[in-house]
């Protein structure tokens, strides 16, 4: 009798799995676990979801961070994926009982806007001018300050973290533009072109080669050009 489909098709990927797993776990810390809960939600697939939370916390991995991790996908993804996803991982954080901490906030209301402007300078305002009926202004504006000042401001995670993790979130979705800009800006903010790369290899599983090995190539040839500038 044949096998059911679900137990060959896991001794199959099982091999696979591991072994990005095992090569990560050499070069990541906690963002091993993060990593796959991001593809998930990024993806719209949750029936995961709920064992790699518990997985997360059972590493020590702080549910502020957890939850801080989802929040800010926002900006990327929408509102309905994560709001589905937070519905899930409250259920985890009840049977933990989970209480989160207040979420400290910076004190400069421009903090963000500072930050975007260090990392990206006027980019999106200048690539976007054109469009008709103040779509030109509002779309940078919201960027502004409902990506960077709402998220950025938001002490629970540093800016370097943050961009790292919304880097990962772009390459789930595949959006080349963004994940060039991207890429240069989570190198200006701080992370090294080894974080990067493993940790997109820790996406693997989850997203296939073609997408990995794309963005690899994209974060290698920005870092390339920041020590160019640089030197």
């Amino acid at each position: 009798m044949n096998k059911p489909l679900i137990e060959e098709f896991n001794q199959l990927v099982a091999p696979f799995v591991s072994d990005v797993n095992n090569h990560c776990a050499k070069h990541l810390q906690k963002d091993r676990f993060l990593i796959p809960i991001i593809a998930s939600i990024t993806q719209g697939i949750i029936k995961q979801l709920p064992d790699q939370v518990e997985q997360a916390l059972n590493k020590q991995v702080e549910p502020e961070t957890i939850a801080e991790v989802i929040y800010q996908l926002v900006p990327v993804i929408g509102t309905l994926k994560v709001e589905q996803a937070l519905s899930c991982i409250q259920k985890v954080f009840a049977q933990h009982q989970v209480q989160l901490s207040l979420t400290e906030t910076a004190t400069d209301q421009d903090f963000g806007a500072r930050v975007q402007s260090r990392l990206y300078g006027t980019e999106i305002k200048n690539l976007l001018k054109d469009l008709p009926d103040e779509a030109g202004q509002f779309i940078p504006h919201a960027l502004t300050q409902h990506f960077f000042n709402d998220f950025y401001s938001r002490k629970t995670l540093p800016v370097r973290d943050r961009e790292r993790y919304e880097l990962l979130a772009l390459i789930t979705l595949n959006v080349e533009f963004q994940i060039r800009a991207h890429a240069r800006g989570s190198l200006k903010a701080g992370n090294t072109e080894s974080e990067l790369i493993w940790s997109v290899i820790q996406l693997l599983p989850y997203v296939g080669f073609p997408f990995v090995i794309n963005s690899v190539q994209v974060i290698h040839q920005a870092a390339s050009q920041l020590a160019e500038e640089n030197s």
